[in-house]
């Protein structure tokens, strides 16, 4: 059997339903929770942004059900293929706790408890949605690391755009309160990730200009990055820039805390 499926042996588009259904009612839990006072027009457009996310990405079916695509739970939250032999569990976990150590640094206490699922080798992370990226997150509720993404990096990167988003909020996160570019921005700063940007001790970190615009849609984003190989240096080059112009890591989470808070960005960025 394909370790991947589902155990049952129903139909898979009737397990994939199943699965579909399962994720909204979680995530639509979640909304209800923390959006009590919101109109019927405010739940119609986040039940459609998520029901459409979920259908979208499996990484947020397998995240409400990690065994049902072969992973199996190694630490609270953390999860690796059932294959994954013991050293390599070992390692992941390291990993996982290096890269949530580092992001201490920036963040202070993390607040976000996002399940963690690890692919050791590439056709997982392919049937996750995955592609050719090294990790992926979805809100605060899922990171997916890719075979070239289990390093502390690429996990704290991950890591820290489910902890953006789960400050933040739901509404926040799907409305696009946060432009794209500086939600990677925060990413690629708190994990230091050096294919981006200069060593710490240097006094210019920035590996290319930043421009005056960059894309602010997850969509145009997207759509750059395949022409601008440069898109992501360009937006921690900007991030970067306007951290250290607003007293550093405490004045980002400040931000972050006047967008949950309801202001815009272009205000609350200021």
């Amino acid at each position: 059997m394909d370790e991947m499926a589902p155990r049952d042996a129903r139909p898979v588009q009737l397990r994939y339903k199943r699965l579909f259904l399962s994720s909204s009612k979680r995530l639509m839990q979640m909304i209800r929770k923390t959006l009590r006072i919101a109109g019927v027009g405010t739940l119609a457009i986040l039940a459609t942004v998520i029901a459409g996310t979920v259908y979208a990405l499996p990484s947020s079916a397998a995240a409400v059900c990690p065994a049902c695509y072969g992973f199996q739970e190694v630490r609270p939250e953390i999860y690796v293929q059932k294959k994954t032999g013991e050293d390599e569990r070992l390692a992941i976990v390291g990993t996982v706790e290096q890269a949530r150590r580092k992001l201490t640094q920036f963040w202070g206490p993390l607040e976000a408890t996002p399940r963690i699922l690890v692919c050791s080798d590439d056709d997982c992370f392919r049937r996750l949605g995955g592609g050719r990226r090294r990790g992926m997150s979805l809100f605060d509720q899922v990171a997916v690391l890719s075979p070239r993404g289990s390093n502390v990096t690429i996990a704290a990167h991950e890591l820290s755009m489910n902890e953006l988003h789960h400050r933040i909020g739901l509404w926040a996160f799907a409305t696009g309160r946060i432009p794209i570019w500086f939600d990677e921005g925060i990413a690629m700063y708190s994990s230091n990730d050096l294919r981006y940007l200069s060593p710490a001790s240097e006094a210019n970190r920035c590996l290319v200009p930043a421009p005056t615009y960059l894309p602010a849609g997850m969509f145009e984003w997207n759509k750059t990055a395949l022409v601008d190989h440069q898109l992501y240096a360009k937006a921690a080059c900007r991030t970067i820039q306007w951290i250290a112009s607003h007293g550093g890591a405490p004045g980002a989470v400040a931000l972050v805390e006047k967008i949950a808070a309801g202001q815009p960005f272009t205000e609350a960025s200021r």
